[in-house]
């Protein structure tokens, strides 16, 4: 568990976790966080993947008790082809998000398609609540073109999921939760609201970020670009975001990802995420009973489907 920097304010403070990128197989690369490196603070997230995918990596896989959430950012060259047991083909295409809502369970492929394709995403898995762990399972598309975007002066956040200055994604989701692709000139900085019993995730995917709590100057944090962190709310606060006084780069590239925090025990063993292991055994003979469905073999044509 990851030490607290500050227990006197608002909020609580992680200190910042970095990790090397490394190699899943010949296709991809991921630089993978866990919701043990930061206590309990990282909730309702359980793990974050930032990846970059050049081909097939990923073949038919099930997930049960959580959301499988894919974000591709608008660097991607290339698009993600989606098929799934409840019948959904889906074409991800860069700037788009996809929720997969596992629930009870769901298999599904993900795959790099188009020439010389390269994904540059988040893999997320989102905790559900125990009331929510044996939903029905469904799959979600938000388009980029349909994403909220807050735009000023150096400052563009993209509004993925949630609410954030009046902006509000029109995805559903099952649990509240606020996803922003963040871009920040040198000049500029972003507030964001963090209200009480929330947590925040902070990502500096490419630049180096000043994270403050206004009021609080010993919460002043630098997250390294590739580090990240995570920000646990006692009573309503936020954080401000500006470029570190020491970046070089003109343009800084964040995610942050906040919502409730789910005070209840996590069991992860691979895709499964539940509250015990007698729940886990569970979930693993529904699989191999093949509960989860199936996903037959598709091909995608070029233009959309939804």
């Amino acid at each position: 568990m990851s030490s607290s920097i500050s227990m006197t304010s608002a909020l609580r403070f992680s200190r910042p976790v970095m990790r090397e990128p490394h190699a899943v197989g010949p296709n991809c690369h991921i630089r993978q966080f866990r919701h043990t490196d930061f206590g309990d603070a990282m909730s309702p997230l359980v793990l974050a993947d930032h990846f970059v995918m050049t081909g097939p990596t990923f073949e038919v896989h099930p997930h049960a008790g959580m959301s499988a959430v894919t974000v591709l950012f608008e660097s991607t060259h290339g698009w993600m082809s989606s098929h799934d047991s409840v019948h959904n083909d889906h074409r991800i295409e860069p700037g788009d998000l996809h929720w997969t809502l596992a629930g009870r369970g769901i298999v599904h492929t993900q795959q790099p398609e188009g020439a010389n394709a390269r994904l540059d995403g988040l893999q997320l898995f989102v905790n559900l609540p125990k009331q929510l762990k044996r939903i029905d399972p469904a799959t979600m598309l938000i388009r980029a073109d349909d994403v909220p975007v807050i735009e000023s002066r150096g400052v563009r956040l993209r509004v993925l999921a949630g609410l954030l200055g009046g902006k509000i994604s029109p995805l559903p989701t099952p649990e509240p939760i606020l996803i922003v692709d963040g871009e920040l000139d040198a000049d500029a900085y972003a507030n964001l609201p963090l209200p009480a019993g929330w947590n925040l995730w902070l990502y500096a995917r490419d630049g180096h970020l000043k994270v403050h709590e206004p009021g609080a100057p010993e919460n002043d944090v630098e997250l390294p670009s590739g580090a990240a962190m995570a920000i646990s709310a006692e009573i309503e606060g936020s954080v401000e975001l500006r470029a570190s006084a020491s970046e070089v780069k003109p343009a800084i590239r964040f995610v942050a990802i906040a919502g409730p925090a789910i005070n209840e025990p996590i069991v992860q063993k691979g895709p499964f995420v539940m509250n015990s292991h007698e729940e886990i055994e569970q979930i693993i003979a529904d699989y191999q009973a093949g509960r989860f469905g199936t996903v037959t073999p598709f091909t995608l044509h070029p233009g959309r489907t939804e």
